[in-house]
């Protein structure tokens, strides 16, 4: 996917809303939110991530390369530290390069190996909780304040979605 190539509208957030609203099935639903984030915050690869306290892991829900990272994989909550502090307080996690990106991902061989080298990650919240996070895979210098908002909105449009999921 090429970086960004176009501004969120209020259009953007009114189509996903209103599948929401419509009950449409939730991969519909991440579809939709994998189409508007390629076009205003670009991708390699998007992920959307359910947090499951009682197991410890977390779950994706949503690949865009569910080759290298199928449905249902999980990952060790204990594993995920660096971005986790930042979206446990319901703030957006950016690794911009390489290095950050080493430091915050224990399976960043992988990452490296898809072409990624910056990351961002937004919290998925309700009410005090955290439900997930939706995450954005791209390279250096794709990832700034205009992209940091538009994932935590777009993400923020996941909540019913997530909250299927528990």
């Amino acid at each position: 996917m090429p970086k960004k190539s176009r501004l969120l509208t209020l259009e953007d957030v009114l189509h996903i809303e209103m599948l929401t609203a419509e009950k449409a099935d939730r991969q519909t639903v991440y579809k939709a939110v994998e189409k508007v984030a390629a076009e205003t915050c670009g991708w390699v690869m998007l992920t959307t991530l359910k947090y499951d306290e009682a197991a410890g892991v977390v779950v994706r829900l949503h690949s865009s390369n569910e080759k290298d990272y199928p449905l249902g994989g999980t990952k060790p909550i204990s594993k995920i530290t660096v971005s986790r502090q930042k979206m446990d307080k319901g703030e957006v996690f950016l690794a911009p390069d390489r290095a950050a990106v080493k430091e915050a991902f224990f399976d960043h061989d992988l990452i490296f190996s898809l072409g990624i080298s910056a990351i961002l990650n937004a919290p998925i919240r309700h009410a005090g909780r955290r439900l997930g996070s939706l995450n954005f895979c791209g390279e250096e210098g794709w990832y700034g304040e205009t992209e940091a908002r538009n994932a935590q909105i777009l993400g923020g449009l996941l909540i019913p979605s997530l909250l299927q999921e528990f």
